[in-house]
């Protein structure tokens, strides 16, 4: 059966595949230790890219669903599983290479802008916020930067085309997938790079 993306539906979409990542209402990480790196390193942790965080950081790195097939001589099917990447790095500029991209980013915000790091779907784009709160978004395959209110807003933009599985949706964000190296549970449990043991 078809799910049908009207914009309610999408937006409770996008929260499950986030709660689904690790994500809940409320979510306050502690990133005093991260803040005090900031502060040595002269890098200025601004008030939107530290409440982002204190959010959003170490949510699983890629959330799995599936979604409906849409061809017009075939059977709707459910497809395999697909990702969606929340790579946020507290050093996302050298780690991801992108000082070109971020500098595209801030020339078209207009405002000082703290690089995240990468999410998106298929092809995850750089992701950077302002000091305004909003997200900015720029793919290597579109010049054009994507101005974003929300993470949410921004998945919906990404997804906002598919039929979602809905009880894809739900459950472990664990799979075991076949790798170059063999079979592998995915996502990988890794620490939050932004708290300091």
């Amino acid at each position: 059966m078809k799910e049908t993306n009207e914009p309610q539906v999408l937006r409770e979409q996008m929260q499950l595949l986030l709660q689904k990542a690790g994500w809940y209402p409320g979510r306050h990480v502690d990133l005093s230790g991260y803040k005090r790196r900031c502060e040595q390193q002269g890098v200025e942790l601004f008030p939107a890219a530290q409440a982002f965080l204190e959010e959003f950081s170490g949510i699983d790195n890629e959330v799995h669903f599936k979604y409906y097939t849409d061809h017009e001589e075939a059977q709707e099917m459910e497809t395999g599983w697909h990702e969606y990447d929340f790579n946020f790095e507290p050093d996302a500029v050298e780690r991801f290479h992108c000082k070109a991209e971020l500098e595209i980013i801030i020339r078209h915000a207009q405002e000082d802008c703290y690089c995240l790091g990468l999410s998106g779907y298929y092809y995850p784009a750089v992701t950077a916020i302002g000091r305004s709160g909003k997200l900015y978004l720029l793919h290597d395959y579109n010049p054009q930067v994507l101005v974003f209110d929300s993470l949410q807003a921004s998945m919906s933009h990404e997804l906002g085309h598919l039929q979602l599985v809905e009880s894809s949706l739900y459950g472990e964000n664990r799979l075991l997938l076949p790798t170059v190296a063999g079979l592998k549970w995915l996502p990988e449990n890794v620490p939050n790079p932004f708290v300091e043991e």
